[in-house]
């Protein structure tokens, strides 16, 4: 919610705090101590701990922690509290959850914070639905009703109501008022997937915000706070590479979250995946902590890349057999519906305040489908393209128009409408030694897309074009040991094509790549993998130019990525 908004609702309730403490059922003035107002000179908490009918609301809350009724009682601030009576709740099970289950704080959250609100409310005149309560865990509580028919909060009548005390007001409800969870919070609760839970809440960072904390006195030198405010923040709560605002009451998600079990095969097979060189000098940023942070940050994440779809953003889907992810990041892709659909646990379906949260029973993606992308480099790209040898470099373009002057051409895609072009200018062999960037320790075949010499020029005679003769090699930077070298392989002399590399059978050769170097820059100093590119032969049969639209590495299937699908 807007701070700024909270702030102001409290400025307006101080505001109006004194107008409202002369007012009562019977409409008595004053808040002195009277026969009429006996709590006048007394905090909320000591009102619930003299009272014998909310006992049980007092052991709930001080299963909490002590400082859970110091930080809503104790304060120069005003509340209003709406407090079931005894016998109306199971406390049992809550203290339970506070105290043997460790889970204080969603007790706090889910159970107290839900009857409060740190503003002055009476039941007073006429309150119609639209009178909207922000409780202090940001949810929203209907409050209604008039003196002739009673009062409710939440759907739940007040018995007893205006009981004013020194700092608030208090009513007393006949029932709790009913909690509904939003998706966050109910990852939390919810069984058989507390691994997807634990992963997200850790990503968690709780910090003092002195900004939104209300300013005491200074004390021996030292700023203090009548109220130190504290934001959390997550980094996966976001709506561009992470899962949704899954805490946020305004938005509304359809979420799949995977299970424990497809949770766990999921990361123990992709995981081999991220294999990151801890020993690498490359890049210099990245520590081996860092690298290996990464590597159980992407296991885990890839999980959830397609877990979150917002329902809002449906309605912009033209096929209904298509949902439309929320994570955006390179690239938003639409999923087939029967495709996740089919993976969910019969009977899992949960609505929510926020949404619907759904359990899978299986992974409805491959990995090649999640993150193991075909990596392309394009040739005119200098970034990647970091040495060469006996070339003159060029970046040329292959406009539309120009590509359009022949008909062998006008079809013909060049990707950016750009190339590499690398003459040799006495003819001898041309090298030139790209980085392959952010590979995974994965398979992958290796295809470079070449470029003929009448690619803009329909006028070039035909018994000028000769094909150029490669050899490729791919290595990674400190290690003596190639990963692969070719043999020789022509290129066409009057046409793109797409070269897979091969080996003697005619087989595409398998790339398997040791180390991952998932770092998403731009720079080739921050990269290992590299192939060199290098031309020969006869000069009288071969062109030694190197022309290259791009380089690819495409994603190699594990036969053992189906398992994580069944």
């Amino acid at each position: 919610m807007n701070t700024r908004f909270k702030h102001r609702i409290l400025a307006g309730a101080l505001m109006a705090a004194a107008l409202f403490m002369g007012r009562s059922c019977d409409d008595s003035e004053g808040l002195k101590v009277t026969e009429q107002v006996p709590n006048a000179d007394k905090t909320l908490y000591e009102v619930l701990l003299a009272d014998t009918e909310l006992s049980d609301f007092v052991e709930v809350i001080n299963s909490c922690g002590k400082h859970c009724a110091d930080s809503l009682f104790n304060r120069s601030r005003v509340y209003t509290l709406w407090a079931p009576v005894n016998n109306t709740f199971n406390k049992d099970s809550l203290i339970e959850e506070a105290v043997e289950k460790g889970n204080r704080e969603m007790v706090f959250q889910t159970f107290v914070k839900a009857h409060i609100s740190n503003h002055l409310r009476a039941a007073n005149g006429t309150l119609d639905d639209k009178n909207k309560e922000l409780l202090l865990n940001e949810k929203v509580a209907v409050f209604k009703g008039d003196r002739k028919n009673g009062y409710t909060f939440a759907g739940q009548p007040l018995g007893e109501c205006n009981i004013r005390v020194m700092n608030g007001v208090l009513h007393k409800l006949v029932a709790p008022a009913e909690y509904k969870y939003n998706i966050m919070e109910y990852l939390k609760i919810a069984e058989n997937v507390d691994s997807v839970s634990e992963f997200i809440y850790s990503y968690n960072v709780t910090d003092f915000s002195p900004g939104q904390s209300i300013l005491g006195p200074i004390v021996d030198g030292q700023q203090t706070y009548l109220d130190s405010v504290f934001v959390t923040n997550n980094r996966l709560l976001n709506h561009w590479d992470g899962v949704g605002l899954l805490e946020n009451e305004d938005s509304t998600y359809t979420v799949y979250v995977p299970s424990n079990d497809v949770w766990t095969a999921f990361v123990e097979k992709s995981i081999e995946y991220f294999n990151y060189d801890l020993e690498s000098k490359n890049p210099t940023s990245v520590s081996a902590y860092d690298r290996d942070s990464l590597r159980n940050y992407y296991a885990r994440m890839n999980a959830l890349k397609f877990m979150t779809f917002s329902d809002n953003e449906q309605a912009y889907v033209e096929s209904p057999d298509s949902m439309l992810p929320i994570w955006q990041s390179g690239g938003r892709q639409e999923i087939a519906r029967a495709q996740i659909e089919g993976a969910v646990v019969p009977g899992s379906e949960v609505e929510l305040s926020n949404g619907t949260l759904k359990v899978l029973g299986k992974s409805p993606f491959t990995f090649q489908e999640l993150f193991h992308d075909t990596i392309k480099v394009e040739a005119e790209n200098d970034a990647m393209r970091y040495k060469f040898e006996n070339i003159v470099p060029y970046n040329r373009t292959a406009s539309k128009n120009q590509l359009n002057k022949d008909s062998l051409f006008a079809d013909v895609k060049i990707s950016g409408n750009s190339y590499f072009e690398g003459i040799s200018p006495d003819n001898t062999i041309a090298r030139a030694f790209y980085k392959l960037p952010n590979a995974l320790s994965a398979k992958y075949n290796l295809a470079v897309i070449t470029v003929p010499k009448n690619i803009t020029n329909a006028d070039i005679e035909a018994s000028e074009l000769k094909p150029t003769r490669y050899t490729f090699t791919v290595a990674m930077e400190g290690r003596s040991d190639n990963i692969f070298k070719s043999g020789n392989f022509e290129s066409l002399p009057d046409r793109v094509d797409t070269l897979f590399i091969t080996d003697s059978e005619g087989e595409k050769v398998i790339l398997d790549i040791p180390y991952c170097e998932l770092y998403n820059t731009y720079s080739h100093e921050d990269y290992n993998l590299y192939l060199k590119i290098e031309t020969g032969g006869n000069v009288r049969k071969y062109d030694y130019t190197i022309r290259l639209d791009a380089i690819m590495l495409i994603p190699v299937g594990d036969e053992t990525e189906d398992e994580t699908k069944e």
